[in-house]
């Protein structure tokens, strides 16, 4: 039920002054200020997963598994996912030098290596790697005509054993975020050699496509977003389709294995799974859970008053109008339980968090419709919103609270590297411009130390694109040191940061891998 819960200014002067005597009372780190500080990892976990891609190894070390890329990991399942095997972990890609996660993976039968591409950041690049993930070099893609895709999709080898483009790679390519989409085929060497441009039916839902699978003697089958399979030849005829795969959240691989059955992974981590003519197989499917099930993570905040991690996570349906949950995981890592599900109250679009610990409200900043911080209380009901006064409106993206002046630090769309500051009511107070200290884009921000002379301090996680970096800064943007995520954390593509203020772990700090359905934790020292 929605309610409207408001504090006296009295109220909100007294539990800000408790919560920065609990703040002494847990002191928070100081940064050295001259070469950054000792970053040390407390705890780590994977809470959900996002499968990106399939393939079915053919020969080698790792023969007879259907192989399901999920983040920045590959696992395995063997016997051909025959008897319902456990899907492990087989290695991660971290090591091959990606900006993000792949979003497509073939293996290549001929050299017995796995390829990966790298989407938008790296549109160029082919990564190979072998059977325990060690990379084994690039090749760049020469595309035809000058065209440079801006997303990439799911890969698929043709065996050296077809009469048609034998022993070459097909990509699954964007001409732009709203489609249309095109077939890339590649020699092993990166000379794309053809285009297929299918000419499907008008307003079929056919944008984008999401991966693609050899089926032999010359035909291919293609998945989209909207949870269909078609199947085209070649030249791009259309032959058979659209094939509605039921209870799937979209098309984001398939792959034919060695007995001829087709696997089809959907968002999550959901396997179909059908015979050779697509006649669906119910009984063999799977639905894979990975850590909490707490899946794209995207936003992370520390609840003082239950000793908690908040993390948002996006759940089904995720194409088109995805929705977002909050849950709140224990200390350890291990355990989480729902706390607010945003669809109940219309809200779709939401980005990072924060916590109120003076009023024990849980702030969201959500993109549009409304743009806004909208606060919730632990019971996960609907308690009010805070516009941002602010012509023309903004919308919120990093957002931190600061109990000690009762404000909110939010980085807002089209300004990817200052931090506005706003009263709890939403008036814009001041600006601080961090392009002044080399930021790209504000990703997260936590505040910390409402003991440093300026008043507290930030840290900004900066763009994964650019720098991988990770600054603190006085509470007027000061740099006062700074580290690289990347390489101290681990962590790739971050959303968020949190400060953690209260319980066993005071002082340190949570960060969320969207990419990699990952949780870290650790301190400054």
């Amino acid at each position: 039920m929605k309610r409207i819960l408001e504090l006296t200014t009295f109220k909100r002067h007294v539990a800000a002054v408790i919560f920065v005597l609990s703040a002494i009372a847990y002191p928070l780190p100081q940064p050295t200020e001259a070469n950054g500080p000792t970053v040390r990892v407390l705890d780590r976990a994977r809470i959900g997963g996002y499968s990106e891609d399939i393939t079915f190894v053919t020969k080698g070390a790792l023969s007879n598994q259907l192989i399901v890329l999920d983040g920045y990991d590959v696992f395995g399942i063997p016997g051909q996912a025959h008897g319902n095997p456990p899907m492990k972990k087989l290695f991660d890609l971290k090591g091959l030098g990606i900006e993000i996660a792949p979003r497509g993976i073939a293996y290549i039968e001929s050299e017995r290596l796995f390829v990966a591409n790298n989407d938008f950041p790296e549109p160029t690049t082919l990564f190979l790697f072998d059977h325990k993930g060690h990379p084994q070099g690039t090749r760049t893609i020469q595309y035809l005509n000058g065209y440079l895709p801006v997303h990439l999709e799911g890969m698929e080898y043709i065996p050296a054993t077809s009469s048609v483009f034998p022993d070459h790679l097909l990509m699954a390519t964007w001409d732009d975020n709203g489609g249309p989409s095109r077939i890339e085929v590649i020699r092993r060497d990166g000379q794309v050699v053809a285009e297929i441009f299918p000419n499907w039916p008008p307003d079929s839902g056919t944008e984008n496509i999401g991966d693609i699978m050899f089926l032999p003697p010359n035909r291919l089958l293609v998945t989209f977003y909207d949870s269909t399979i078609w199947t085209i030849d070649f030249a791009g005829n259309v032959l058979a389709g659209p094939q509605t795969v039921a209870g799937a959240n979209g098309g984001e691989g398939i792959a034919q294995m060695g007995d001829g059955r087709i696997a089809y992974v959907s968002y999550p981590q959901d396997l179909f799974f059908f015979d050779g003519d697509l006649n669906r197989l119910p009984s063999e499917d799977r639905h894979d859970v990975i850590g909490l099930n707490l899946n794209r993570p995207t936003a992370i905040a520390w609840d003082s008053d239950t000793n908690k991690h908040l993390i948002a996570h996006q759940v089904p349906p995720f194409f088109g109008a995805f929705s977002t949950k909050v849950s709140a995981v224990t200390p350890s890592l291990d355990s989480a339980s729902e706390v607010i599900d945003l669809a109940d109250d219309g809200f779709l679009q939401s980005r990072d968090m924060s916590y109120l610990p003076d009023e024990h409200l849980i702030a969201i900043a959500h993109l549009n419709s409304p743009r806004a911080i909208l606060l919730y209380d632990n019971s996960g009901s609907f308690v009010e919103q805070v516009n941002l006064g602010v012509t023309p409106f903004v919308s919120p993206n990093a957002v931190t609270y600061i109990p000690a002046t009762m404000q909110f630090a939010v980085r807002v769309a089209g300004e990817l590297n200052k931090l506005r500051i706003f009263s709890r009511t939403g008036a814009l107070v001041r600006t601080i411009d961090l392009s002044l200290i080399g930021v790209d884009a504000i990703l997260g921000v936590a505040f910390f130390n409402p003991s440093h002379p300026s008043g507290g301090q930030f840290l900004v996680i900066d763009s994964f694109l650019t720098n991988d970096r990770a600054v603190i800064t006085d509470f007027n943007g000061n740099l006062l040191g700074e580290f690289n995520y990347r390489s101290k954390l681990g962590v790739l593509t971050p959303t968020d940061v949190s400060a953690i203020t209260t319980g066993p772990q005071a002082g340190a700090f949570s960060i969320v891998d969207s990419d990699g359905g990952e949780v870290v934790v650790f301190r400054l020292e």
